[in-house]
């Protein structure tokens, strides 16, 4: 059916609308990637963004004659508010597609002459796997991932196939988000870190407790894994309509990521995991990223997630959900390959090697890590 609606000038005006904007009124509401469960609706106001931009202005060198290339969801804060907004607010160039596709990014990149982009590290992992000899991709200067950690390899590939620097931000929709970067010239030397507190941003990493939010003064010292705990000028107002869940959130001023992780003795972040993805087995604490991490350097691994499952004797075992890439790979070789690598302790080493077609990820590239463990519960993995 075709409506057609008649209009004419009195239906607008020409006039602005009287609408009187504070800096602190409530800007947006921007919803939690849910990758643990239900996600929670993150107020922020006008002033956390301009605060966000010149962060991200700073961190990557953002200028006028800039052209930006936007692939991943605008609902989702890293897209949109650091490297969309920051661009729009230094009077650079936003190329905007409605979803990501490698080839179509190759292509554009190309095409407009783009200077930056900002992917999920998966998404930088299949523009990996496209033949990039074909396209001129010499305008491309730096590259910003965040929304999931990176796998030291694919940085190291990032670099060296794509010719081009990465900046790592770290953060969440809690604050704005990005509350830390690791910088092109770190990307090496410090491989695996989350890098350093952006400017006017403090962060802690304390004890975990069990019974409630950790205490913001309980800080562990360089090496010891604890709760990763951050305060700054970018941090929401709340939940929307969870005052509970606020409340325990920003327990005395500090916001509780919920993250595991540890300074080295350089100041420098490393982010473990999730509080929720640790596995315990045996009494030991194992952190599914550092075992992804190895696995990633096999050369028949496309995608990956480590997690724990239920085990009589061990408490929980880890086990790996694969994706290959081509050729055929075993679970036995995948075992042989880390034992010869000798770069995990046999306890971390999976027990059980689960081989899929591909991962459950959200919009913003996160792995949801819960609707493995239903699929898993459920025995009802699709080969």
């Amino acid at each position: 059916m075709l409506l057609l609606i008649k209009t004419s000038s009195s239906y607008s005006s020409t006039t602005n609308p009287n609408c009187e904007i504070s800096e602190n009124d409530t800007y947006a509401i921007m919803y939690t990637s849910g990758t643990t469960g239900r996600p929670k609706g993150v107020m922020h106001r006008h002033r956390d963004m301009i605060e966000q931009s010149l962060i991200c202005i700073n961190a990557l060198q953002i200028n006028s004659k800039d052209i930006g290339l936007v692939t991943a969801p605008m609902f989702h804060c890293a897209e949109l508010h650091c490297s969309f907004l920051p661009r729009v607010h230094s009077g650079a160039k936003n190329v905007i597609l409605h979803h990501f596709d490698a080839e179509q990014a190759l292509e554009t990149i190309e095409k407009e002459k783009i200077t930056m982009l900002f992917a999920a590290p998966t998404m930088w992992n299949m523009l990996l796997q496209e033949e990039l000899e074909r396209y001129d991709l010499s305008s491309l200067q730096v590259g910003l991932y965040g929304a999931a950690p990176m796998a030291p390899v694919l940085v190291k590939a990032c670099k060296e196939k794509l010719g081009i620097e990465l900046v790592q931000a770290y953060g969440m929709t809690e604050m704005g988000p990005a509350i830390a970067f690791l910088e092109t010239d770190e990307q090496l030397s410090k491989a695996g870190s989350a890098g350093r507190a952006c400017f006017n941003h403090e962060i802690r990493v304390v004890k975990p407790n069990e019974e409630g939010p950790s205490d913001p003064d309980d800080i562990l010292p360089p090496g010891e894994i604890g709760e990763i705990i951050v305060k700054g000028p970018c941090m929401m107002i709340g939940y929307y309509n969870r005052e509970e869940a606020t409340e325990e959130a920003m327990y005395k001023g500090w916001y509780h990521s919920g993250d595991l992780g540890y300074f080295d003795e350089d100041g420098y972040l490393f982010v473990a995991d999730r509080v929720d993805d640790m596995v315990i087995s045996g009494g030991e604490n194992v952190y599914p990223r550092e075992v992804e991490d190895a696995l990633y350097e096999h050369e028949g691994i496309l995608d990956v997630a480590v997690l724990g499952e239920p085990d009589e004797f061990w408490g929980e075992r880890v086990i790996a959900v694969v994706v290959k890439k081509d050729q055929e790979i075993t679970g036995e070789q995948l075992d042989q390959f880390l034992k010869n690598s000798d770069k995990l302790a046999p306890f971390k080493r999976p027990r059980r090697y689960v081989f899929v077609n591909e991962l459950p990820r959200n919009a913003s590239g996160k792995i949801q890590k819960y609707l493995l463990r239903e699929t898993m519960s459920q025995d009802k993995f699709q080969i």
